[in-house]
């Protein structure tokens, strides 16, 4: 499939300036309109503001685009017959001429394939909670994606509702290293601790871009996942009332097919009187801030001037 890279984009490229990719599911299937294009217009302003040059990735008519236009924006943010985006959907949305948002998943590897260095998310997809013995196991291929592309990964733990102790073992099955940053413990997306460990707590940007480096000396394909706690004045009040509350309000609702997140998401909105989405807006702001000084530090020319 035709791969396109926005003018900005591929100048940051060539002349090794630091950039950090974004995903689009956030805009077209996890907040609502305006809020999803207010976010992601604004967490673009936030990393130009820090001279780093974001990579926003779509699908738009069946061409993989790094580096969408605000037009393109506002076509995936208002559109709501735009498609869910995974890896396997890359081929299929090429022969369809579909739009639409990519997940992690399919952002990570577009991402790789354009040699970026550095993703931000707010949250990973993971092994899904078995509610019954013969539940068959769901497992989000953000996971696999993470083994195979080696990228510096910064989210705030796996979204809500995810089985968290099994998404950190299949990790490891992986290989994948789960770093903390300025914690030892696994970020719990809307609550700084899940009170599960990670495998190891680093202090500073420079330390993840060291670790990156010694990773890539050594051949390895696993991207480095960065757990990037929420502040603890900024959590969800009362989570596990709140997150039961989200429970029970999803069960309402069809749990199979594409619009689980969508609906878990809108679950904790309403359980958390509207608190959710502007948590969930601060986590993402904080996840760029940290990727932009990760990829300053991997960059061979570590600011952007235009």
């Amino acid at each position: 499939m035709t791969i396109r890279y926005s003018p900005l984009v591929r100048d940051a490229l060539d002349h090794g300036y630091p950039v950090v990719a974004l995903e689009t599911g956030i805009i077209t299937h996890a907040l609502p309109h305006p809020m999803n294009l207010e976010t992601a217009l604004a967490v673009e302003e936030q990393l130009k503001a820090a001279d780093v040059v974001p990579a926003t990735i779509g699908i738009i008519d069946g061409d993989a685009v790094i580096g969408l236009t605000t037009e393109e924006l506002i076509r995936l943010a208002e559109d709501p017959a735009a498609v869910r985006v995974s890896i396997r959907d890359l081929p299929i949305t090429k022969t369809k001429g579909s739009t639409g948002g990519v997940t992690l998943a399919a952002a990570v590897h577009l991402a790789h394939r354009a040699d970026i260095k550095v993703c931000a998310s707010t949250g990973l997809g993971g092994v899904h909670r078995a509610h019954t013995v013969g539940t068959a196991l769901q497992e989000s291929s953000d996971l696999t994606a993470l083994a195979l592309h080696p990228l510096v990964l910064v989210t705030a733990g796996v979204r809500p509702m995810l089985d968290v102790p099994a998404t950190l073992e299949r990790l490891e099955t992986l290989s994948v290293p789960v770093l903390g940053y300025r914690s030892d413990r696994f970020a719990g997306f809307y609550v700084a601790s899940s009170g599960f460990a990670v495998d190891h707590q680093v202090d500073d940007p420079a330390e993840i871009a060291a670790i990156a480096r010694a990773r890539d000396e050594l051949g390895l394909t696993q991207a480095l996942l960065i757990s990037n706690p929420v502040r603890r004045d900024r959590e969800v009040p009362h989570y596990s009332e709140r997150l039961a509350e989200a429970t029970a309000i999803a069960s309402r609702y069809a749990e199979d097919g594409e619009d689980d997140t969508q609906i878990l998401l809108a679950s904790l909105e309403e359980a958390t009187g509207g608190a959710a989405w502007q948590v969930h807006r601060e986590i993402y702001a904080q996840n760029v801030a940290l990727a932009a000084e990760v990829a300053k530090e991997l960059a061979v020319t570590p600011r952007y001037t235009d």
